[in-house]
């Protein structure tokens, strides 16, 4: 798995995370880490920096060879 695979893999976690929340927790809290994600995965596409970087890279995930700068 390479690094993307690897925030893809995250950000799914985390939205699926965010809809139990909203259904069985709290709509506003649910709602708002959502939206938290969907911030973050936007500002990714510009600066191709994702938080979850600061774990994934650790775990020894590396950028995919076909991604160019």
């Amino acid at each position: 798995m390479d690094l993307e695979n690897g925030r893809n893999l995250f950000r799914g976690i985390m939205i699926l995370i965010a809809a139990a929340i909203a259904y069985w927790v709290n709509t506003t809290a649910g709602l708002a880490l959502a939206v938290f994600v969907g911030v973050l995965t936007l500002q990714s596409v510009f600066t191709d920096w994702c938080p979850a970087d600061l774990i994934l890279k650790p775990m020894g995930l590396k950028k995919s060879s076909s991604h160019t700068n």
